[in-house]
């Protein structure tokens, strides 16, 4: 089962069936199906994700995901008869965790059934089945996080932090914060600084 992977991106295909082609250091390229909007890292750059794996008789796909909690929510997804993973990757494609949830608290079927491949009675059916089983509660948490992520930024931009050593260090305070919700601002500067 490979859950995570980092490595060199050696190709990227973002469309319709996005998907970027990540070299190990063992030397062996994965390709990962990504949703359509996420934006990857320019080809040479390292890069990494949460990965499930999905298996056929006739075939191992892998999906990608930036974070540990997409990738739940993923599972949750195609946990619903009949939305296999492609169907999944378009959802997230087309819709943020925050927006999917309105939609499904709000029964509107009609504006997640526009989703390619999906249709009015599938976006029924995942709206019936999602409806109070995934803990929606989460969002309120993210807001708060992507909020001291946020200050952190610009801390780190007054210290003169930018490019890739600025992203270097808000992905670990973010990874310190998914770890531990209640850490405050100052600690992770701290942290961040010291990494």
């Amino acid at each position: 089962m490979i859950a995570y992977i980092t490595g060199t991106i050696f190709d990227i295909n973002i469309s319709k069936d996005s998907y970027v082609d990540i070299l190990t250091n063992s030397g062996v390229a994965y390709r990962v199906n990504i949703p359509s909007n996420y934006m990857t890292p320019e080809k040479g750059q390292e890069y990494s994700l949460y990965t499930y794996l999905h298996v056929k008789e006739d075939a191992q796909t892998l999906y990608g995901f930036n974070s540990e909690e997409e990738k739940s929510f993923f599972k949750e997804i195609i946990s619903v008869s009949g939305v296999g993973p492609k169907i999944g990757l378009a959802i997230l494609s087309n819709f943020s965790k925050e927006d999917l949830a309105d939609l499904i608290e709000q029964g509107d079927a009609k504006k997640l059934g526009k989703v390619p491949g999906l249709g009015i009675k599938r976006a029924q059916k995942i709206i019936l089945e999602l409806k109070g089983k995934i803990d929606f509660n989460v969002q309120a948490e993210k807001n708060q996080e992507s909020e001291i992520l946020k200050e952190l930024k610009d801390a780190l931009k007054a210290l003169g932090y930018k490019g890739d050593a600025l992203k270097e260090k808000v992905d670990y305070a973010q990874s310190l914060l998914e770890k531990d919700s209640s850490l405050d601002i100052e600690t992770l500067i701290k942290k961040a600084l010291q990494q």
